[in-house]
């Protein structure tokens, strides 16, 4: 018999999607390897805020979480994600950087 879930843990039972905290649309960077080499592979991405209490000013995202995309830098919709041991970011969909719906409906009209 299984032991009895511990308290705090907060991953999704088995069939359900995963439980999303929050959503935001955020500017990710890529990070590669090899700064300037479009070859190098990619270790990460990160986008700026992270947590007041931490040493880093950027939140960092695995490249798992992130679908493909070119260039170095993109919108994207991102959502923290409830898991086991910790949440995690991970990219849901690219986005167009916001402000730019706003000039899109100015030229329409």
């Amino acid at each position: 018999m299984p032991p009895p879930p511990r308290r705090g843990r907060l991953a999704a039972p088995a069939g359900q999607p995963p439980r999303v905290w929050r959503k935001s649309i955020e500017k990710l960077t890529r990070q590669r390897e090899r700064t300037g080499d479009p070859t190098s592979r990619t270790l990460c991405f990160t986008f700026p805020g992270g947590r007041r209490a931490s040493r880093s000013r950027v939140t960092f995202v695995s490249p798992e979480h992130v679908p493909d995309f070119d260039g170095e830098e993109a919108w994207f919709e991102m959502a923290l994600t409830a898991g086991v041991p910790w949440s995690y970011w991970r990219a849901v969909r690219q986005v167009d950087p916001p402000g730019t719906a706003e000039q899109d409906d100015a030229a329409r009209r």
